[in-house]
Formats: C-alpha cells, sequence, structure tokens
C-alpha cells in the first residue's frame, strides 16, 4: 500500500490556520494557500463543517466528480499524525499537533488513574468501568480552545454531537442529534449580522465506514445522502465562506494481531498496548527489549513499522514545537504502526469477540493519511 506521511506544512493544520488567520489569530502552522481567494472576499460567516473520516479517498470512491462536494474541492492536505478523531479532530478544536497537545488517540495510559483511559470519556478503555474523580482527560491534558483565542474577534460557536472536552470555550454552543440538525444551525448562524466563526462536527461517514466498511454500499448511501443534503443547503446560506473537511481518511482492514493470544509478544510487556489499534504504544520490559524486536519483526513485519521511542521522536511524525508534558508517559517504549491492513488487539481472558470494526485508521497508509479541503463561498 502506498504511504503518506503527515506534511506539517500542508496538513489539516493549516486548514485551520487560514481561517482563524481571517479573524487575526493565526496558528504556528502555514495557513492553506487554497483559501486565501476565498478569504479574500470577506465573507462575514466562516465555517468549518468536520465529517469525520471522509478522507480523499473514501470520497472519490463513493461520489462521482460532479457531485456537490467533488465539484467543490479546493485542495489535498494530510491528517496529523496519528489520523484518528481524538488526535485530529483536537487539532481543528486547539491548533496544535498532538506532540504539542497530548491527545495522541482514543485510548492513553494515565498512571495517575492507573489504567488506560478512553481521551474523550472517564472510562477505562480495557474493563469499560466508569472512572471516578475529575475528567481525566481535562485534569492532564486541558487545552486553550481556538474559541478562546479569537475571543472578542467574532461570535464563536461549536456543533458537537457528543458531550466532551473538545467544545468548551466557544461564545455559543449547540447540541445537534442529526445531520438536518447540523445544516438548520448553520443556516440560522448565516442569518446574524455579527462576523462568525463556527466548527461544526458529524460523526458520518465514519460510522458507517467503521462498521460496513470503506467500500461498502452502506457507506456509498451515507456518502450520498451528505452530499444530497449539503447541496440542498446552498442557496440557504448568507454571506457565508462554507469549508467542508475531515479529520482523517479509512482503509479497510483484514485481521488482527491480538497481543494476547501471541506469547512471543505479550511476554515482554508491562502492559497492554495503548493509543490506537493501528498505531499502538507498547511498554517494554527493558531486559526484553531484543526478545520484543525479533518478535515483532516476524510476526508484524509485513504490515507495521516499528519505531523505537527516540526513533518515533526524531521522525517528526507527531508533529513539530514543544512537547506536552504528558507526551513521555504516553509514547510507550517503542510506536508500533500500520502500513497494511493489519491491525492490533489485546483479548483480556473470557472476553467473547466483540463486534470487529471493517475500517479503520490511524495508519499511515495513503487511504488514511489524505483528506479533502472543499470550499463554498455563498
Amino acid at each position: 500500500m502506498n504511504l503518506v506521511y503527515p506534511d506539517y506544512d500542508r496538513s489539516i493544520l493549516s486548514t485551520l490556520s487560514a481561517l482563524t488567520g481571517y479573524f487575526g489569530a493565526p496558528l504556528s502552522y502555514p495557513p492553506l494557500e487554497e483559501l486565501a481567494p476565498l478569504l479574500a472576499t470577506k465573507p462575514r460567516h466562516v465555517m468549518l463543517l468536520l465529517l469525520d473520516g471522509m478522507g480523499g479517498a473514501p470520497l472519490r470512491r463513493a461520489l462521482g466528480e460532479d457531485s456537490y462536494l467533488r465539484a467543490h474541492e479546493i485542495a489535498t492536505v494530510t491528517s496529523i499524525f496519528p489520523p484518528t478523531t481524538a488526535a485530529a479532530a483536537t487539532a481543528y478544536y486547539c491548533g496544535k499537533s498532538a506532540l504539542e497537545s497530548g491527545w495522541l488517540g482514543w485510548h492513553l495510559y494515565m498512571k495517575e488513574f492507573a489504567s488506560d483511559v478512553v481521551a474523550f470519556k472517564r472510562t477505562a478503555y480495557y474493563t469499560g468501568n466508569t472512572l471516578e474523580g475529575p475528567f481525566p482527560a481535562g485534569l492532564l491534558i486541558p487545552y486553550e480552545t481556538v474559541f478562546e483565542r479569537m475571543k472578542g474577534a467574532c461570535d464563536t460557536h461549536v456543533l458537537y454531537a457528543f458531550d466532551s472536552y473538545c467544545e468548551h470555550g466557544a461564545d455559543f454552543r449547540h447540541r445537534v442529534s442529526s445531520f438536518a440538525d447540523v445544516l438548520n444551525v448553520l443556516r440560522m448562524i448565516s442569518q446574524g449580522d455579527g462576523p462568525s466563526f463556527t466548527i461544526a462536527y458529524w460523526n458520518q461517514p465514519d460510522a458507517k465506514m467503521h462498521r460496513y466498511g470503506v467500500s461498502s454500499p452502506e457507506a456509498a448511501a451515507e456518502f450520498r445522502a451528505l452530499d444530497r443534503q449539503l447541496s440542498a443547503l446552498r442557496g440557504r446560506l448568507r454571506d457565508t465562506l462554507l469549508v467542508v473537511t475531515a479529520d482523517h481518511g479509512m482503509v479497510d482492514t483484514t485481521q488482527a494481531v491480538d497481543i494476547a493470544t501471541t506469547p512471543a509478544l505479550l511476554e515482554p510487556l508491562v502492559l497492554p498496548p495503548s493509543i490506537e489499534p493501528r498505531a499502538s504504544a507498547f511498554y517494554v520490559k527493558r531486559h526484553r527489549r531484543e526478545a520484543f524486536e525479533a518478535a515483532f519483526r516476524a510476526l508484524c513485519g509485513e504490515d507495521f513499522l516499528l519505531l523505537s521511542r527516540e526513533e518515533a521522536l526524531a521522525s517528526g511524525l507527531f508533529g513539530r514545537g514543544t512537547p506536552h508534558p504528558k507526551f513521555d508517559d504516553f509514547l510507550g517504549d517503542y510506536l508500533g504502526v500500520a502500513t497494511g491492513r493489519r491491525y492490533f488487539a489485546f483479548s483480556l481472558p473470557g472476553a467473547g469477540p466483540g463486534d470487529r470494526l471493517i475500517g479503520q485508521h490511524a495508519g499511515l497508509t495513503e487511504d488514511e493519511m489524505l483528506v479533502s479541503v472543499l470550499a463554498d463561498r455563498m
């Protein structure tokens, strides 16, 4: 499979930098130049709509060139690494890479809670138990949102489907339960007289691709439905630049490497793997590192890269800037990154097989890393 590494001069952070820079709050990442002519028209309302998982490859498979979304494609950028919602969607809210924010992926080993914790929740990843006390991510990896940085420059709005840490700091918060809700709120915002900046999130087509696969009829139908509804919205927004993009793409997977049932990989570990199934942190006994490396190469080498902590840091995969104080904890001793179609799993004793996610992300394949940027000036 073709591999794509993150380009932090031309990534999803560049899309965001162009939009926040329009309101006088640029990021430390170069703005996406293709947005400059549209912003030069001085739109009153700037809206960033994130369709979770709508990478460039899934988009082109599902929709023809005459579709609304494809017809308004202006650029292709990379996601950040890892290309997954907890890292990449968070990047849109805080304007930072995973290196800087500490939001490396879906679940992170937080020693303060003696558990692998789902970053968006107060839930232990491996057991599903609810953790008592303060919200873990809010306590250990808090961040200033772009909304807070833009205070006074314009009205800021955030549309969210699930309660999480991400949406704090906006002037107006809108809970939505359907894509129709999303579009209705965007239409309402565009009727305002003052300048505004909006980030709206919707969990499709990610959810359909996870369940049915990237190339499934169900995923294609979801793409068409989103495209049709956005096309109908076009005449209902006033003095608006609508930018539609994604956090990451997705790839269909084949099978798991179950660490818990693979003794050569399990025995050297001191903790179960963390971060993501396709970008996993491994915490390895110091005196067993050579054995772990040899077993990894033999059992996983065709479908994964293995990077030591030092190699992962030197590679620049996670971004640039000052590492978050918790980054060192979360990275582990080794990073296993998917380059093929397999992923890592860890089956607890006595647990059933569960539902397998067919479509997945967080690896370095082209389908996971590349993101289309679509823009329409109304």
